[in-house]
């Protein structure tokens, strides 16, 4: 008799693991989801260093154009590069120490600026969406669907071209997968959508 429940205690045992087991592991219903508020505050730091692969969009009156880039961006040094054909393919964007490299390698060209502290303002990179975030008095943070974190911000002395951000975070991933940045009427002005990001350490 007692056998018999040692072995019955084992069985529940084993299928209350197997459930969980399939639904907090393979299925990634983790019970030990972080907060919304520590998605956030694991992304928007200034020690958010990334890789990343990207789509941005680019809305004019007329039209609008699309180009596929690779980006980095660490500490001390930010890196962009247009992957995709077409006029500027082959472009190079790298800040590091003050100093802005122009390059393009499909023409061979190399432009050095020296004291370049525009850095912060260069809308395409995510620590100047971090830096924005950082000095926001305006913060507003909805929920897409179940599996995105909408971080909204209004922009302080900003100009009419850029005056609204925001970066949608995927809940599973807890990472930025799309940056929309938007004029003063609220029409999209540009859109980043991160096909494949990495934290670098």
């Amino acid at each position: 008799m007692k056998k018999r429940y040692i072995i019955i205690l084992i069985c529940i045992f084993l299928i209350i693991f197997s459930f969980f087991y399939y639904n907090f592991f393979i299925n990634g219903n983790n019970i030990f989801k972080k907060s919304d508020e520590e998605i956030i505050d694991n992304i928007l730091n200034a020690d958010f260093n990334y890789t990343a692969e990207a789509n941005v969009t680019i809305y004019s009156n007329k039209n609008q154009n699309t180009y596929e880039i690779k980006q980095e961006e660490t500490k001390e040094h930010s890196f962009l590069e247009v992957i995709s054909d077409g006029d500027i393919k082959g472009l190079n964007l790298e800040y590091e120490e003050n100093k802005l490299i122009l390059k393009n390698t499909e023409l061979n060209l190399e432009k050095i600026f020296e004291n370049y502290n525009e850095l912060s303002s260069n809308y395409l990179f995510l620590k100047s969406f971090i830096k924005e975030y950082l000095e926001s008095e305006d913060i507003k943070i909805l929920e897409d669907n179940e599996n995105t974190i909408v971080v909204k911000i209004t922009l302080l002395n900003s100009n009419k071209y850029i005056k609204y951000k925001e970066l949608y975070i995927d809940r599973k991933t807890e990472l930025p997968k799309k940056l929309i940045i938007k004029n003063s009427d609220k029409q999209i002005k540009v859109c980043i959508i991160y096909n494949n990001i990495e934290i670098l350490q």
